[in-house]
């Protein structure tokens, strides 16, 4: 097993950053208490809002995916299923979205980012 799955907090800290520093408006405690923290600034091109707004899901899906190759601390295809778990509800709540099953809005970026970050820590662990 890689050394290196020991640093799942990494792209869970970087999500929470770029979600809390670039998002503040649509964070629940701004909501209740008011704005207690405005946004850094506001994302204007195709790629800044691609990492405003979809990155950081793939982050914390990638973050989970690492976490669970570090606990079991092996390469089977158990360990495979439980580290696509929540990659998996977040596609789901994706299309989901798209067929108006669940409220929100179908955005086929963040469909990408749930399928990319961890199928790289996968093709990486493997």
């Amino acid at each position: 097993m890689k050394k290196w799955t020991i640093f799942w907090w990494i792209p869970l800290l970087k999500g929470c950053l770029i979600y809390g520093l670039f998002r503040t408006e649509t964070l629940v405690y701004n909501k209740l208490f008011g704005n207690l923290f405005t946004p850094l600034t506001s994302p204007h091109t195709f790629l800044e809002k691609v990492i405003v707004f979809s990155v950081p899901g793939g982050l914390w899906a990638m973050s989970y995916t690492l976490l669970i190759f570090h606990i079991r601390k092996d390469k089977t295809f158990k360990s495979i299923i439980w580290s696509i778990i929540i990659p998996i509800i977040g596609i789901i709540s994706e299309i989901s979205q798209f067929y108006l099953l669940i409220p929100g809005t179908f955005d086929l970026i963040d469909l990408i980012m749930y399928i990319i970050f961890p199928i790289i820590v996968i093709m990486l662990i493997l």
